[in-house]
């Protein structure tokens, strides 16, 4: 992170003179909260996720079968699953690769509750807005998969460091947050050694 003017970081500007909010814990415990509601009961919630792992395990394929369940509202491995429409950005695919790994999983079963995008913005260049108009078209929406991270990044900043990550993962967080939804996040680990 590099730190410019004062209050601007990375290109973004903070308030110079806000105060620090803070609330006490007598406040805190008189507090009411909406709870957050499961996708998948005691497996995942409303909120943001990273599911991460090497290249070519099957993430994409396990992310097929989330995406199948909630949109079929069938358990997954005997977790009760909350029904509803699934977004699954499968934006390392093309549709006939898509159709091939769907049918190689499911045959003829169907769901349309599951939809697929291959490509979308990046978080930066108005995703979070598309993701705001597939909700308002299907307001029943229980989860968004990105497939992948790397897809979506912020196109300021090449080097894709941890930084910019949290950035662009909190995006996606505080859109999950606002709009009671989980949000499931491919990303790859690293391919090749640290020096």
């Amino acid at each position: 992170m590099i730190l410019k003017a004062a209050g601007e970081i990375t290109g973004r500007l903070y308030p110079q003179s806000a105060d620090l909010k803070t609330v006490s814990m007598t406040i805190l415990y008189d507090m009411t909260f909406p709870p957050r509601i499961p996708v998948i009961e005691g497996l995942l919630l409303c909120g943001t996720y990273i599911f991460a792992g090497s290249p070519k395990i099957g993430k994409s394929f396990f992310m097929a079968q989330v995406g199948y369940h909630v949109a079929k509202g069938i358990p997954l491995w005997n977790y009760p699953v909350r029904q509803g429409n699934v977004l699954y950005l499968a934006l390392e695919d093309d549709y006939a690769r898509l159709q091939g790994r769907l049918s190689m999983m499911f045959g003829v079963e169907t769901v349309d509750g599951l939809h697929f995008a291959t490509r979308s913005r990046t978080i930066d260049d108005g995703l979070i807005q598309q993701l705001e108009q597939f909700l308002l078209e299907h307001p029943d929406t229980r989860l968004i998969i990105v497939d992948t991270l790397q897809k979506v990044r912020d196109s300021w900043n090449d080097s894709y460091s941890y930084s910019a990550d949290y950035q662009n993962i909190t995006a996606l967080k505080e859109f999950s947050d606002n709009r009671s939804v989980a949000v499931l996040v491919v990303h790859h680990t690293r391919k090749m050694e640290a020096s």
